[in-house]
């Protein structure tokens, strides 16, 4: 069983589950990681993780992936405890939630929600790549930046908060999510951001667990598609996880990406859905 989080240091206790062998394992148990440390970057945020549920209760009550969310980390759990759960817990702090499934997991969930009256309401791949990828080509115009101080962070946020309202994310839901940016400093994370004439213009992250990584927040600021921006930092960020010695590195792709990680490699091994509920009126 894993005990809530401690979220004001950022640890979580051990989960005593099998560990990942293969690569779309690593690849699922980055995925997981992700949904945790997002947890860390956001302020206020309660994180309980026991009893192969982990569910997340984010600053507001934005009912989205990451915020007001669960994810079933024991697929013995069956559907019905998992949805009864996730209504007593988010039903006692008066929101919705999110329930994100995988489809090689989690089918017999995402079947049930529906049926018990959530809205399913997207979808994406889950992509990987088991080795590097060439270095990229920087333009002339272009500096690329490593996070190494918070200006990096906040930069890659303002960024973000323009290329995400493309899926419908609020600006200022995706600032949220980065409530302590401080917290993107940490071993666990390394991020890009790209420069042109000075401003930033692309950023990516990777998130580090263990023998997998994975590739975050990619986006690209408007006014700067169209030049290559995100594959250069989706491919800097895609190598520091090799670097750091994963064997695999992963992603979830948007409609808008997923055709540049096709090309750069990367391949489809699972889809994560979403179901979501409204809070009772």
């Amino acid at each position: 069983m894993r005990a809530p989080a401690d979220m004001a240091s950022g640890r979580a206790a051990d989960y005593d589950g099998p560990m990942p062998t293969t690569v779309q394992d690593l690849s699922d148990a980055n995925y997981v990681e992700s949904i945790r440390e997002h947890a860390r970057w956001q302020n206020p945020c309660e994180l309980v993780e026991q009893d192969g549920l982990l569910l997340v209760a984010g600053p507001n009550a934005f009912p989205a992936a990451y915020r007001n969310c669960v994810v079933r980390v024991d697929q013995r759990v069956p559907a019905k405890d998992t949805l009864a759960r996730a209504r007593d817990f988010f039903g006692s702090r008066r929101r919705g939630f999110t329930v994100i499934t995988r489809d090689s997991r989690d089918s017999d969930l995402a079947s049930f929600l529906p049926a018990a009256g959530l809205k399913p309401f997207g979808d994406s791949p889950c992509m990987l790549i088991e080795a590097p990828l060439a270095e990229p080509r920087i333009p002339a115009d272009v500096r690329v930046e490593r996070f190494s101080d918070v200006r990096h962070v906040l930069d890659a946020v303002e960024i973000n908060a323009e290329a995400y309202e493309a899926i419908k994310l609020p600006p200022h839901e995706a600032r949220v999510y980065f409530g302590r940016p401080e917290r993107l400093l940490s071993p666990n994370v390394e991020g890009y951001v790209a420069y042109r004439a000075s401003r930033p213009a692309s950023t990516a992250l990777t998130i580090f667990s263990g023998d997998g990584a994975g590739v975050y927040w990619v986006g690209t600021a408007n006014g700067a598609q169209r030049r290559g921006l995100a594959e250069i930092c989706t491919r800097l960020a895609t190598n520091a996880g090799f670097a750091r010695g994963a064997k695999v590195v992963t992603l979830q792709a948007s409609p808008f990406g997923e055709p540049i990680y096709q090309r750069l490699g990367y391949r489809t091994y699972d889809r994560t859905r979403r179901f979501m509920e409204l809070p009772a009126k």
